[in-house]
């Protein structure tokens, strides 16, 4: 009789190795694959179809759907992703731009045994991650969720001054870099909210990256060209949707998931926050509240995350609408 394994417990087995050893890493849980010459993370596990794919916020890991992803592999073939410089991935030429997440995501799903349409979910930032993808490759996405997305990103300017991202200029934007050497902070040396909701285990592999992302950031190198890459989609997303009765997307698939109601109509005609236009995305969508959930909802209420692409799922395999 076959056993199930639970994803949580592959993070774990994954992680077996000396913690600390500068010589020694964990290994990656899922696979690894070649990118023009770098590698990418992609953790799958589960059978069927539509597979779901799970992207994370900003500097943040595909560990970090370990609550969520047992949940949908019982239903379907479901995969957490690492973007370019995170997690088990390699840096690439343009880490955390649109553009490049985009691409990097678009390679390793076209390779065998992933098989599209899929059904995207991001959180955080990861929502225009995922609309990017759909915007790029409209006919490989059967459906998008979104988990407390593209809400209010902010920048702080020389002087005590900043605004909004979508706001700024381009030459405000670059005015912030190179960041200064303060900006480093000290090393992470424990897992704190809402990380700590992880099973201990995987706070300890979930530390490993931390740290490891924090001896590779080097203020003195870093640049403007994410910030200006996020600026340029949120303003392409904010154009799409400046007709409040027109659906973008038509009838596609979406579910947005939030720690509060739907947005009013004045919040929507406004730019105050991004997500307050995702609810008028597709003719196709439904709202749910994650009632008391903090900012990252597939680790406060990851039972909450798992009925949105529960949702997701069932219009996508019955042809049934949302709403």
């Amino acid at each position: 009789m076959a056993s199930f394994v639970p994803v949580e417990a592959l993070f774990v087995v994954a992680a077996i190795g000396a913690f600390g050893q500068a010589a020694e890493r964990y290994p990656a849980p899922g696979r690894l694959i070649d990118v023009g010459g770098r590698k990418i993370h992609l953790f799958c596990t589960g059978k069927g179809s539509p597979t779901v794919v799970l992207l994370a916020g900003g500097s943040a890991f595909a560990i970090d759907w370990a609550l969520v992803q047992p949940q949908i592999a019982k239903k379907t073939r479901v995969c957490s992703y690492d973007r370019a410089g995170l997690g088990w991935s390699g840096s690439g030429p343009a880490d955390e731009t649109v553009e490049q997440t985009v691409s990097d995501l678009h390679d390793v799903l076209r390779l065998p045994p992933e098989k599209g349409p899929f059904v995207l979910a991001g959180a955080s930032i990861g929502g225009i991650f995922i609309r990017a993808y759909q915007h790029a490759f409209p006919e490989e996405v059967a459906a998008l969720v979104f988990t407390n997305s593209t809400g209010r990103v902010g920048m702080a300017l020389p002087g005590g001054k900043g605004g909004l991202l979508w706001e700024l200029s381009e030459d405000a934007l670059r005015s912030v870099f190179p960041l200064p050497a303060s900006a480093k902070g000290k090393a992470p040396t424990a897992e704190g909210e809402p990380f700590d909701r992880l099973p201990e285990d995987l706070q300890i592999v979930r530390l490993w990256l931390d740290v490891r992302l924090w001896e590779q950031f080097d203020p003195a190198k870093s640049n403007p060209t994410s910030m200006l890459s996020w600026r340029k989609e949120f303003l392409r997303e904010f154009d799409e949707t400046e007709d409040p009765d027109a659906f973008p997307l038509g009838k596609l698939p979406v579910v947005v998931l939030a720690s509060g109601p739907e947005a009013t109509k004045a919040e929507r005609q406004t730019r105050n926050t991004a997500s307050a236009r995702l609810d008028h995305l597709s003719a196709n969508s439904v709202h749910l509240v994650a009632m008391g959930s903090g900012h990252e909802i597939h680790l406060y209420q990851p039972d909450r995350v798992g009925e949105a692409i529960s949702l997701a799922l069932a219009a996508v395999r019955d042809g049934k609408p949302l709403n």
